[in-house]
C-alpha cells in the first residue's frame, strides 16, 4: 500500500528537504508529511482517513538513513514528553514489492533509537525514517 495522498500539498516522507514535518499514521499506511505548525481541522482528517477500528497517530520526523548512511537528522534533541505515547519512537520502512510500510516499535529515548534507525537501514540496505509519536488516538 502506497501513502494516502493526502494533504494536497503534503511532501514525501523519505525526502530529506525543508523541515521535520509531520503525518498521520492509520491502518498501515501513512499520510504525506506537513508543517508541524498545521493542524487539519477535524472535518478535513476525517475525510482524508475514515473512521474504522483503527488508531490514529501522529509522528514526527527525526531522522533519515539510506544504506546505514544518515540522510538529514531534523531534531537529534527529540525526547519524551510527559503527555507523549508511551513508546515515543518508530522506525517507518518505505513499501518493499508487494509489502506496504512497515512502522516498527525502536527504543524510548532518541540517541539509541537513532542508532537503531542507522543499523536497521544498513541491515535493509534501504531508507529508514525515524520518527517520534506526538499522539495516538482510537479512531472509530
Amino acid at each position: 500500500m502506497e501513502s494516502l495522498d493526502w494533504p494536497a500539498d503534503g511532501g514525501e516522507l523519505f525526502r530529506a528537504g525543508g523541515r521535520a514535518g509531520r503525518f498521520y499514521w492509520a491502518r498501515g499506511r501513512p499520510s504525506l508529511v506537513f508543517a508541524d505548525d498545521w493542524t487539519p481541522s477535524f472535518a478535513e482528517l476525517l475525510d482524508a482517513i475514515p473512521m474504522g477500528y483503527t488508531s490514529l497517530s501522529l509522528l514526527e520526523r527525526v531522522a533519515l538513513y539510506n544504506t546505514g548512511r544518515e540522510v538529514r537528522v531534523w531534531r537529534p534533541d527529540a525526547t519524551q514528553a510527559p503527555d507523549r505515547p508511551p513508546q515515543p519512537f518508530q522506525l517507518l520502512l518505505p513499501p518493499f514489492g508487494e509489502h506496504g510500510h512497515q512502522l516498527l516499535t525502536a527504543t524510548s529515548v532518541v540517541g539509541p533509537a537513532l542508532r537503531e534507525g542507522r543499523e536497521l537501514s544498513a541491515r535493509t540496505r534501504g531508507k529508514v525514517l525515524v520518527c517520534q509519536a506526538i499522539s495516538q488516538q482510537g479512531w472509530h
